[in-house]
């Protein structure tokens, strides 16, 4: 496998660089990409019929490649993207073909084989085609982070963080704090360019307290909307917990809207703890867990499944206690915890009288009575608890984010601790003049690196080596 790309050497880079583009596997279709100054006439050379002409647009051709030892033609559309309108900003080519690995392997083989033409590609690192889109200007390093994020993904919510990601609202959060500092920055040196004059005073002491406070405040408010990246990684956990035969596993099985556990009527069908993620309302998501049924062990074994569920439901971050609605049960809260009466299609008036005046949620995994409020219950518990567990409007917060915007946030405070010892010690003027300008000129480069103004190499280097190769 081709090591990570030097972002720094494919940026003078004009030599093509080929590799899948598609997801592993076998698939109805796959796709072979091809970018580069000569991508044209490396794909022409190999062609058996057809001939791409650098015009935007799509064409039939088939190509000519090399599999077990046997020549072979293969049919393909070529997708042909002229520079400097294309992805990366360079000749472009995407061969849709049949999905087999091996056919696109190839294909690929053929592009970068010299032994098919007088020129041939080479192979894309990790993150190379992204890395040379940034590059030439056709890709915003937002964008970058959410093609990134995008692929990593694992679940609804970490695909509508790659969707925030590229909205670029944590880019403008950095921008107005940056537009409000060069402000301030500008009426402090231009302190420094009268400092002969002591009647001329650009800036107070007080007022530049009070400009870099109010700066830092916005500041934190905002940041404080936003979503950390490592929160997307771990999703709510909700578990079902109660007694032998109390209706979990029926339970479960509706709120999913299949059969995933086997259900019984025989108390301890469940033995195990069974793991699902579950799509409540408004794109919220969160892992359910069915756990075995609360009982006396009766041997070694069973005391450590008691102890290993009894572990799993106190960690969740919300517990449903499951209950049939006709046994004579006081309902269990907290700040955590939710009860659900079950069965409720077998129970009579005074046992439904009972559960309404104690709370929690009526159901009946038989018919369906209740499952739909038990999953808007569920969703409001999600949102008031401040758990992730789906789309949010707040945006995405990334590690590079978070230490940048806490080291502006850090110079900041040194510039105004300095100007708030000359208003402690009565002086109307911020002094040093020099060094208070330097530590905002520094807060002002690392609200850069969010702002996207300045974007350090060894960020872009670790960035593109989080891609797979062909993005």
């Amino acid at each position: 496998m081709p090591g990570p790309a030097n972002w720094v050497e494919t940026a003078s880079n004009s030599d093509a660089i080929a590799a899948i583009s598609s997801p592993p596997g076998s698939a109805a279709r796959g796709i072979v990409r091809i970018s580069g100054d000569a991508a044209f006439r490396i794909v022409n050379e190999r062609l058996i019929e057809g001939k791409l002409t650098a015009r935007r647009g799509v064409q039939s051709v088939r190509i000519g490649i090399k599999v077990s030892g046997e020549k072979v033609d293969v049919p393909a559309l070529a997708l042909v993207m002229v520079a400097p309108q294309s992805f990366t900003g360079q000749e472009t080519v995407e061969l849709l073909l049949a999905g087999h690995t091996t056919l696109l392997t190839a294909v690929v083989n053929t592009l970068c084989d010299s032994a098919f033409g007088t020129i041939c590609a080479r192979r894309a690192s990790p993150g190379e085609f992204s890395a040379r889109a940034f590059l030439s200007g056709t890709l915003e390093v937002e964008e970058a982070e959410s093609i990134a994020l995008s692929i990593s993904a694992e679940s609804d919510s970490q695909l509508d963080a790659a969707r925030q990601l590229r909205s670029g609202r944590v880019r403008q959060i950095a921008f107005k704090a940056a537009e409000e500092i060069i402000g301030l920055l500008a009426l402090v040196e231009a302190g420094i360019d009268f400092s002969d004059q002591e009647d001329v005073v650009a800036i107070t002491a007080v007022d530049l307290v009070r400009g870099i406070a109010s700066v830092q405040a916005d500041l934190s408010a905002a940041v404080n909307q936003t979503t950390p990246e490592e929160s997307l990684r771990a999703l709510p956990v909700i578990a079902l917990r109660g007694a032998p035969n109390a209706g979990k596993s029926c339970l479960f099985n509706a709120l999913l809207g299949h059969e995933r556990v086997v259900t019984s009527p025989q108390a301890g069908s469940t033995r195990d703890a069974i793991i699902e993620t579950l799509k409540l309302n408004r794109g919220r998501e969160v892992l359910l867990v069915d756990l075995p049924g609360i009982e006396d062990p009766h041997h070694a074994l069973g005391e450590q499944m008691q102890e290993l569920a009894k572990h799993a439901f106190d960690s969740a971050t919300l517990q449903l206690n499951c209950v049939p609605i006709s046994t004579d049960a006081t309902v269990m809260s907290g700040a955590r915890m939710m009860t659900v009466w079950t069965k409720s299609d077998c129970a009579d008036d005074q046992s439904h009288t009972r559960a309404k005046v104690q709370g929690g949620c009526i159901t009946s995994a038989l018919n369906g009575d209740g499952i739909d409020e038990l999953r808007e219950a569920l969703t409001a518990a999600v949102d008031d608890g401040g758990w992730v567990g789906g789309s949010r409007l707040a945006p995405v917060l990334l590690e590079r984010h978070r230490s940048a915007l806490a080291e502006a946030q850090s110079l900041m405070a040194q510039a105004r601790d300095a100007a708030q010892a000359c208003v402690d010690a009565g002086r109307r003027a911020a002094e040093p003049a020099e060094i208070i300008a330097m530590e905002l000129r520094d807060a002002l480069d690392s609200l850069g690196i969010v702002a996207g103004h300045r974007t350090p190499d060894d960020v872009l280097a670790a960035l593109f080596a989080r891609f797979c190769i062909g993005k």
